[in-house]
């Protein structure tokens, strides 16, 4: 049985609304890194207190959770990382001294 327009609509609606709502909410210590380990979350860089970006969104760690940002700040990792991966990837071509 085929699901009609309404219903495709109202279970896209749903699947919006649940990511939505997971982007808003703390992460267990533990479960952000299981995203890390499997690659659905990412560190920026190797530094204590390091931002993670995680459901296209960045990440601090709490005392007890990782707390999502406010997008300002996100925007501001966003250049952030940019630029990391642009020394990354300059540090990895450049031919040694």
């Amino acid at each position: 049985m085929a699901l009609t327009d309404n219903q495709l609509s109202s279970l896209a609606d749903f699947a919006a609304l649940r990511t939505e709502r997971m982007r808003s909410q703390p992460v267990p210590l533990e479960a952000m890194r299981v995203h890390l380990d499997t690659g659905q979350a990412t560190l920026l860089g190797g530094f204590p207190g390091a931002p993670v970006r995680y459901l296209d969104r960045w990440w601090r760690a709490g005392e007890d959770c990782w707390e999502p940002l406010n997008e300002a700040a996100g925007a501001l990792l966003d250049e952030d990382a940019r630029r990391w991966a642009l020394a990354a990837q300059a540090a990895h071509t450049a031919d040694p001294v």
